[in-house]
């Protein structure tokens, strides 16, 4: 069984992980694990997080308003 993942590409700047976090926690999608890797400090990164739910769809559409996203994608 394959698990929902969302990528995000964004800049690397403080309080990314927790904007992105508050969007999930604000429809109730639980984060199973997620990973977070830079190239270097300040530019860009990457955060790979796999999710409890399959319907994240308003919760993609929030995520993708925060400043320095540069991509987000979700897989069913």
């Amino acid at each position: 069984m394959n698990t929902p993942t969302i990528i995000i590409v964004h800049q690397d700047v403080p309080g990314m992980i927790a904007h992105v976090t508050e969007a999930l926690s604000r429809y109730n999608i639980n984060i199973a694990q997620m990973t977070v890797t830079r190239e270097k400090a300040g530019e860009k990164a990457i955060m790979i997080i796999e999710v409890d739910s399959r319907s994240c769809e308003e919760a993609i559409e929030e995520i993708r308003k925060i400043p320095h996203l540069h991509n987000v994608n979700f897989f069913k």
